[in-house]
């Protein structure tokens, strides 16, 4: 029993000898200052590297910032406006007439309007008060006389010219859009299909038409690409 014990201890004193690090103990201070030894030796490179990117960091940013364009506001708005077209006077001026024709023929002639006036060859004439009723009788006698006179030869011969034959044409296209002016910034009117039929007014040579549509009533203008070609 008493062997037992011995080989217990000493196989016990021999396994805290092996684990406490055997013949390459070193105490506690000294192992301390070793750690410490070691810490310093790796982490001086890594300072150093940190200190290198931060200086690379500082060098990149002193960079962009020396590069660094600055542009006026103004300079930048004008590029991004976008370019319109230059305008054309003649061609205001031409849709401008051609508008105030219609308008003419909308509203008729002058004698279905005001039949008294037409019926009355005579002009308009206000006579002065100051020479009393002699004044009024010497206006009626030259208006009298403005209306027996006899025409000039040449309106009598005049013979009325027959109306142009309108210029019909059809769509082209499935669905087409009519616009208030020659341009696509304008607003649209109205839609027409495929083989509508529309009058031509007028062909500016911009590649639009001027024309009404008589299934719409509407008029208004329609890329000639879109429109068939004249009637020979």
């Amino acid at each position: 029993m008493s062997r037992f014990v011995l080989v217990s201890f000493a196989f016990l004193g021999w396994g805290f000898y092996e684990l406490s690090g055997g013949a390459d103990f070193e105490p506690r201070n000294q192992r301390s200052d070793a750690l410490e030894i070691a810490k310093a030796a790796f982490a001086a490179p890594e300072e150093t590297r940190q200190g290198s990117r931060s200086s690379s960091a500082s060098e990149d940013a002193k960079s962009l910032i020396r590069n660094v364009t600055f542009r006026p506001a103004g300079r930048l708005q004008e590029a991004e406006r976008p370019v319109r077209p230059a305008a054309d006077p003649q061609l205001r001026s031409r849709v401008a007439l051609r508008q105030i024709t219609q308008a003419r023929l909308a509203i008729g002639d002058s004698t279905s309007v005001f039949p008294a006036v037409a019926d009355e060859g005579a002009p308009l004439q206000l006579a002065s008060l100051e020479g009393g009723l002699a004044a009024l009788q010497q206006a009626s006698a030259a208006a009298d006389a403005q209306n027996d006179s006899p025409e000039p030869a040449g309106a009598a011969l005049a013979e009325p010219q027959p109306a142009p034959e309108p210029d019909i044409r059809q769509i082209r296209a499935s669905r087409v859009n009519m616009r208030q002016g020659p341009g696509t910034n304008y607003p649209v009117i109205t839609r027409l299909l495929g083989g509508d039929e529309v009058i031509v007014f007028e062909d500016s040579g911009t590649g639009w038409l001027h024309l009404r549509a008589p299934g719409k009533g509407k008029v208004g203008w329609i890329a000639a690409s879109l429109v068939s070609k004249k009637r020979p």
